[in-house]
């Protein structure tokens, strides 16, 4: 309890007590712990129920009291109860609720005495007295003058309900408060037709006209106004009028509740598919719902009819046993009852009845029953099905099982027992459940659901099912679902052990994975073969050529001004011809990296990338892996660094990329990132060359992850295990 509140309620002089629904107490002030105490005989729990039977014996109405304020959403403030010691209690109940619900959070009663408090107000003068007196009723009080209503006095609950402060209403006119008034029907009352203006203008005195009011504030009252007369009345001169009225709000929507459960509680009797009825404690019906009385080709004409003149007296016998087993245990039965059917014949229907809590002279029964006529006698079929069911298990060696929807058990032959080194023959659906392995259970679940809700007969599924001894079985289960009015009530099916025939599979994947990575290596090993014989096809060939040719143009600068100029330009272009070809050369040719290494022909590429473009390259690789490594592992790494950054030059418009090799933990990692404008990942490609990356980086048996979005960057990482 917050402190704040704590304090105010040790400062009343009241007993305040604050218990849940059933009242127990949570929370108690000062005054209460003090009453609590004084009690000679304090109960053993903590209950409010069990101090008033103490304080009060004999007053049990004060608990039904509280029962129906919580019941009906009342508050309760008038119980007046006498103690034994002379004392006179007033018990108040105020309920609270969660905001918005109509979920109960805590209930307060007050105790208060009345001696002590008259006691305290002994000493109050008569003006104060009078007005204290006002001030604490709970109904409103107004005293009214004039043509135009002048307001000369009001308490504090009139205040409230008109919902301005004492102040604006003292001196004012009944058309100056503002909001407005309504009758019962819900049309406009004008303020002439306001209660206490008809007194003031005829004398008329009003007794409890209920009419509505919308205060300044917006908040809507149901009110019941009562007028008197002060004064004298003459047409001249009218009287001094007084005005009470009362916040009726709750008793209205009370009534309301009332009525729509009534309407609520017809309709839906008369609207369900089960027979219904209310009968007393020596036969006489009470209620009858339609079907009950289409039934038994009864009418409303029959109520309070005695059921032994109505029911053939073989049935009525047994009808009236199970109603005085009601009667002497207090407890409701659930019992199979012979009766008639909508079409006259004979069946057997499961049958409720229970004890009314009424206030009625003699007790009542209700009941309700269900046609389970069909029911019986398919249930008779099923255990006739279940006896060939039996025995054929037993003359199978198949894994036959057997799901019984509506019980929710599952019967397993014993194969399946001897399969799975289980020895339990009855197993629920939740036990085998756990039993299937879990990337396998969620979808076996789901197909399952979706073949009931679909109406499917028919049903087969593949699943790992954990065996006593911890390993798994691969089982192909297929089943044959059986459905009553729509509804799966039983399947019955048979399993496959499919575990050799899963693991020779497996095995053969593993050799196609292997073959395929033989093959992708020899793939790589003749492009890189390919590209050898053209990188020396440059080198001898076309580099001498281009040689030979500058020094024939080189020769020829002698023979004038014109041609020195010209074949000084010529020769410029045949040297530019050679770097250019030389450079083809050293990326084509593998075996650079068997003489230099791999950083060096990396850093070549990142020379030529910052020619084309300006641009940062941070590369980060220790020296050492060139001494660690395998050749075809720089290799790998050298080919996957020129497809990547040939990708960020022709598409990223990066302005930054990292280049990064470690080694840690027996593993090597290749970073490739860039700031450029990424791409859609889950989109395909046109180009090869992220399938190229991959295949190369599978060669090794390693990894490759490509971290991208548009516009942000991309983050290519290749992950290769060391042995």
């Amino acid at each position: 309890m917050a402190p704040w509140l704590e304090s105010i309620l040790n400062d009343c002089q009241d007993a305040v007590f604050i218990t849940d629904r059933h009242f127990n107490l949570q929370h108690w002030n000062v005054a209460a712990e003090e009453l609590w105490f004084k009690q000679p005989d304090r109960p053993a729990k903590k209950n409010i129920v069990d101090l008033l039977n103490g304080m009060f014996p004999g007053h049990h109405e004060v608990h039904s009291q509280l029962q129906r304020a919580i019941a009906l959403d009342e508050q309760v403030e008038d119980i007046f109860v006498a103690a034994p010691d002379g004392k006179t209690y007033r018990v108040s109940c105020y309920t609270h609720k969660f905001p918005g619900t109509y979920y109960l959070l805590d209930v307060v009663i007050i105790l208060r005495d009345l001696q002590a408090t008259i006691h305290r107000k002994k000493e109050i003068r008569p003006g104060v007295l009078y007005k204290t007196l006002l001030n604490s009723l709970e109904e409103g009080v107004m005293l009214l003058q004039g043509v135009q209503g002048t307001i000369l006095s009001a308490n504090n609950k009139a205040c409230e309900i008109i919902g301005c402060t004492h102040d604006q209403l003292i001196g004012k006119n009944l058309i100056d408060i503002g909001g407005k008034g309504f009758r019962e029907d819900g049309f406009p009352l004008s303020i002439q037709e306001y209660p206490g203006m008809i007194t003031l203008h005829t004398g008329e005195i009003i007794r409890q006209r209920t009419m509505g009011f919308t205060n300044a504030k917006g908040r809507l009252t149901w009110l019941s106004v009562n007028t008197c007369l002060l004064e004298e009345f003459n047409e001249a001169v009218p009287g001094l009028v007084g005005v009470s009225f009362s916040d009726v709000t709750a008793c209205r929507e009370a009534e309301s509740r009332l009525t729509e459960s009534e309407y609520m509680f017809q309709s839906f009797m008369n609207n369900t598919h089960s027979p219904a009825w209310i009968i007393d404690e020596d036969g006489y019906i009470i209620y009858m719902n339609d079907i009950f009385k289409r039934v038994w080709k009864l009418s409303d004409s029959q109520l309070y009819t005695n059921m032994r003149d109505l029911m053939p007296k073989d049935m009525v016998e047994q009808y009236m046993a199970n109603n005085q087993r009601v009667l002497e245990t207090g407890q409701p039965l659930i019992t199979l009852e012979n009766s008639l059917r909508q079409d006259g014949t004979p069946g057997v229907y499961l049958v409720f009845k229970f004890l009314l809590q009424t206030s009625t002279p003699k007790r009542l029964i209700g009941g309700q029953s269900i046609d389970i006529t069909e029911e019986k006698r398919a249930q008779q079929e099923i255990l006739k099905v279940n006896e060939r069911f039996y025995y054929t298990t037993k003359a199978t060696s198949d894994y036959i099982w057997d799901w019984n929807i509506e019980k929710g058990t599952i019967y397993r032959s014993e194969p399946f027992n001897r399969l799975t080194g289980y020895t339990q023959n009855d197993m629920n659906l939740d036990w085998l459940l756990e039993k299937i392995h879990v990337d396998d259970r969620q979808r076996l679940m789901d197909h399952i659901n979706a073949c009931l809700l679909a109406r499917n007969n028919y049903w087969h599924d593949e699943y790992r099912f954990l065996c006593a001894d911890g390993t798994y079985k691969h089982l192909s289960d297929k089943g044959y679902i059986i459905y009553k009015d729509g509804v799966a009530v039983r399947a019955i099916g048979a399993i496959q052990d499919l575990t050799e025939k899963r693991k020779l599979e497996a095995e053969l994947e593993q050799q196609k994975e292997k073959e395929r990575l033989r093959i992708n290596q020899a793939m790589i090993a003749g492009q890189e073969y390919e590209r050898n014989e053209i990188s020396k096809e440059l080198h001898d060939n076309v580099n001498q050529i281009l040689s030979s040719a500058m020094i024939l143009l080189s020769t020829a600068k002698g023979q004038g001004d014109e041609q020195d100029q010209l074949l000084g330009k010529t020769s410029q272009y045949i040297n530019l011809a050679i770097q250019e070809i030389r450079k083809i050369s050293k990326s084509l040719n593998s075996s650079i990296i068997n003489e230099v290494g791999f950083i060096d022909p990396v850093e070549d590429i990142i020379k030529n990338m910052q020619l084309v473009r300006p641009m940062v390259v941070d590369f980060e690789c220790d020296p050492e892996l060139e001494i660690e490594l395998a050749h075809d592992v720089q290799l790998m790494m050298y080919r996957i660094i020129q497809e990547q950054t040939n990708n960020i030059m022709r598409y990223a418009e990066a302005g930054y990329v990292r280049i990064a090799i470690e080694k840690a933990d027996n593993e090597l990692s290749l970073v490739i990132q860039d700031n450029g404008k990424g791409f859609d990942a889950t989109k395909p490609t046109n180009g090869i060359g992220l399938l190229n990356i991959l295949n190369r980086a599978e060669t090794l048996g390693g990894t490759l992850t490509i971290d991208t979005k548009p516009m942000g960057g991309c983050r290519l990482e290749v992950q290769i295990p060391l042995d």
